[in-house]
C-alpha cells in the first residue's frame, strides 16, 4: 500500500468521524480541533497542558490538518493525466515539514540557499525541488546545478548567468520560465505579483526574446515550459482561470513561432484561507479540478498536448494546521476608551499584522465556554511598536493568566519572524495522535548573543 494510499484511508476515517468533511483551508480551527474539559485540544493534545510543557509563545502545528490538505488538493488533480504538487517552503519551512510533504510525494519550492540548503538536508529528491527567487545567487545557482534541481528563471540576465554556470559545469540546466500574465487576484497590494507592475517575472512582450537566447543555447539550456504565480490569499477562481487561458494561448504561440512544444505548465498558487467568518475561500479540491480543467479545456482548444501540470500550494496546505499560544498579561484602558490587553508575543513571531493589516481570529484556550465580553478588546503584542497589535478588535474577556490561542498563524509566521527587542523565537511542536514533538526549538538567550563578536579596544581589560 502507497504512503498516499495509507495516509487517504487514515484521514477518511477521522473525516467520517467527524461528520461532514469541510476543507481545512474554509475552516477558521484545525482540523483535529476541539473542546474537551473547557480546553483547546488539537491533534489529541490538551493546549493548556502543551503550555506548561513547551512554554509560551508557542507554535502548534496539526499534522492532521496538513495531510488533509495534501489529499484534498491531489484529489482536485487526480482527473489529470499527470501532474506534481509543490510545497511553498517560504510559507513555512523545517526539515520535519520537509519529511512530511516527502513522504506524501510532494516536492518543495525554494528562495533562497537557506530552503535549498534544508530540502537538500531533508534528502528531498533533486526532481522534487525548484528553485525560486528574482535574484538568485551564483551560490544558490550551482547548487541547484549540483544537484539537478529544476530553476524557475525570473529574468534575461539570471537565463545569461545560468548558461555560463552550466557550459562551465558542462551540463544542461532544467529551467522554466517565470511570466507576468497581467491578472490581478483579489488581495492585498503586497502579495499581489501577476500584475505589469511585479518584480518578479518576465512580461509576455519580452518572452520572445527569451525563448530566442534559450533556442541558441540549447546545449546548455533544457526549456521545460512556463510558471505565472499571481499572489496570494486569493479567495476567487476567475484570477486563476484567466491565468490559464492566457498560458495556453502563450504556449500556442512559442509553438508556431518557435516550433517547440512545452512539456510542463506550472501555474503556481496563492490559494486564500479562512482567518476570520467573513473569509470565504474556495475549497482546495474545488480549486485544483477547477486548475486541472481549465487546463485540459485550453490546451485542447489550440490543439496542444497536455503538459505535466505543477501546482505550488503554501499558505492553503499549512495556514490552518497553525496556531499560536500566548500567556495574558497586563491591560490597559485609555481615555478614549480602548481596552488593551498585552500578550507575552506580538509582531516579532508574527509580523503579518504590521505588514499587511493581516486579520486573526483568537479563543481562550484555557475556558472555551467562556462568553464574549459586552465590548471588543485590543489584543497588543509586547514590543516596544505602537503597530504591534495582534487582533483591532477581539470579542473575547481574558483575564489575568488566562491563554489565548490564535488561529491560523500556520503560515508566514515562523518563516517571518525576527529577533526584535533581542528576543528568542518560540518552539514550534508537531502535533497528532495525541503526542506532541518539537520540531523547532525555542531560542534561548545564549542563542541570541552566540554570534555576536567584540573587538578587543572596546574590553576595559583588554591589554
Amino acid at each position: 500500500m502507497s504512503n498516499d494510499t495509507q495516509i487517504s484511508a487514515k484521514v477518511s476515517s477521522v473525516s467520517k468521524s467527524q461528520g461532514e468533511f469541510v476543507s481545512p483551508n474554509m475552516s477558521i480551527e484545525p482540523v483535529s480541533a476541539k473542546t474537551v474539559n473547557d480546553h483547546l485540544s488539537i491533534g489529541g493534545c490538551d493546549t493548556v497542558e502543551l503550555a506548561k510543557t513547551f512554554g509560551t509563545p508557542l507554535w502548534i502545528m496539526d499534522e492532521q490538518t496538513i495531510v488533509q490538505s495534501v489529499l484534498a488538493c491531489k484529489a482536485g488533480l487526480s482527473g489529470y493525466p499527470q501532474t506534481q504538487v509543490f510545497y511553498a517552503g517560504k510559507a513555512f519551512l523545517c526539515l520535519a515539514i520537509c519529511h512530511l510533504i516527502k513522504n506524501m510525494n510532494v516536492g518543495l519550492d525554494v528562495v533562497s540557499e537557506g530552503e535549498l540548503y534544508t530540502a537538500v538536508q531533508a534528502d528531498m529528491p533533486a526532481k522534487s525541488i525548484l528553485l525560486h527567487g528574482n535574484n538568485k545567487s551564483q551560490e544558490e545557482l550551482n547548487k541547484a546545478l549540483e544537484i539537478g534541481a529544476r530553476i524557475v528563471v525570473d529574468n534575461l540576465a539570471e537565463l545569461k548567468l545560468i548558461t555560463q554556470i552550466a557550459k562551465t559545469k558542462n551540463t544542461q540546466a532544467k529551467i522554466l520560465v517565470r511570466v507576468i500574465p497581467g491578472v490581478t487576484g483579489d488581495t492585498h497590494q503586497h502579495i499581489q505579483t501577476g500584475q505589469e507592475q511585479s518584480k518578479f517575472g518576465i512580461a509576455l512582450s519580452s518572452l520572445p526574446a527569451v525563448v530566442s537566447f534559450i533556442e541558441q543555447n540549447r546545449q546548455y539550456i533544457k526549456f521545460l515550459g512556463l510558471h505565472s504565480h499571481i499572489g496570494s490569499q486569493i479567495h476567487k477562481l476567475q484570477p486563476f482561470t484567466q491565468t490559464i487561458e492566457i498560458l495556453a494561448k502563450t504556449y500556442a504561440s512559442i509553438k508556431d513561432d518557435f516550433g517547440l512544444t512545452l512539456g510542463e505548465l506550472n501555474v503556481g498558487g496563492g490559494l486564500g484561507i479562512a482567518y476570520t467568518a467573513k473569509d470565504k475561500p474556495i475549497a482546495i479540491e474545488t480549486w485544483s479540478r477547477t486548475l486541472a480543467q481549465t487546463v485540459m479545456s485550453e490546451f485542447n482548444k489550440y490543439n496542444l498536448p497536455l503538459p505535466i501540470l505543477l501546482v505550488e500550494p503554501g499558505r492553503a496546505l499549512v495556514g490552518t494546521a497553525g496556531v499560536t499560544l500566548y500567556q495574558v498579561g497586563f491591560d490597559k484602558w485609555t481615555s478614549n476608551g480602548t481596552h488593551y490587553v498585552a500578550l507575552n508575543g506580538g509582531m516579532a513571531d508574527n509580523p503579518r499584522p504590521v505588514t499587511y493589516q493581516a486579520l486573526y481570529t483568537a479563543c481562550l484556550a484555557n475556558r472555551m465556554g467562556a462568553p464574549k465580553g459586552s465590548q471588543p478588546i485590543t489584543l497588543v503584542g509586547k514590543y516596544c511598536e505602537q503597530g504591534d497589535i495582534i487582533i483591532k478588535e477581539s470579542l473575547i474577556a481574558p483575564e489575568d493568566g488566562d491563554l489565548v490561542a490564535i488561529f491560523d498563524t500556520g503560515a508566514y509566521n515562523a518563516s517571518m519572524a525576527s529577533n526584535y527587542n533581542r528576543t528568542g523565537r518560540p518552539a514550534c511542536v508537531l502535533v497528532a495522535d495525541g503526542k506532541a514533538e518539537i520540531i523547532i526549538e525555542r531560542e534561548t538567550n545564549t542563542d541570541l548573543i552566540d554570534k555576536d563578536k567584540v573587538p578587543k579596544r572596546l574590553l576595559k581589560d583588554s591589554p
